[in-house]
């Protein structure tokens, strides 16, 4: 004899997130195609002593395709991805699509701008922001004459 636990709830859940899949995807893809939601890439950030590290996940896209900017104190990272169509094919699934980004980055006082390196690889963009030296004071005795 087998037992089987029942749970009568849970037939509701997946009714739920059918629901919410039918009515929330086809009314997000609406937003993206409207340009009310523009794609963020994720960031992470580190600060270490000397300077601090942002690693942006930017899979799909070459170095060619990102452009990074130094404007005053902002940090301007943006990618446009190549609409690469094929009239001949016909999809039957898209899950993902490369989307335009731009990723603004308000800069402190404390970075030193001319220092700021990018590298990417694996598509995986790092910027490296040096902090600057502080100017450590001048200890000295005077003499008086």
């Amino acid at each position: 004899m087998k037992l089987v636990t029942a749970n009568p709830v849970s037939g509701f859940y997946a009714i739920d997130r059918l629901l919410n899949d039918l009515f929330a995807d086809s009314t997000h893809q609406d937003r993206i195609a409207k340009n009310e939601i523009r794609f963020q890439p994720p960031v992470n950030v580190y600060e270490y002593e000397d300077f601090i590290k942002a690693e942006m996940q930017i899979a799909g896209f070459r170095k060619e395709q990102v452009q990074i900017v130094l404007d005053k104190n902002e940090l301007v990272v943006r990618a446009e991805a190549a609409n690469e169509s094929d009239a001949d094919v016909k999809s039957s699934r898209i899950q993902f699509r490369n989307r335009d980004f731009e990723k603004r980055f308000k800069l402190s006082d404390e970075i030193d701008q001319e220092a700021i390196q990018a590298a990417f690889e694996n598509g995986i963009l790092t910027l490296t922001l040096p902090k600057r030296q502080e100017q450590k004071p001048i200890v000295r005795n005077i003499e008086i004459a």
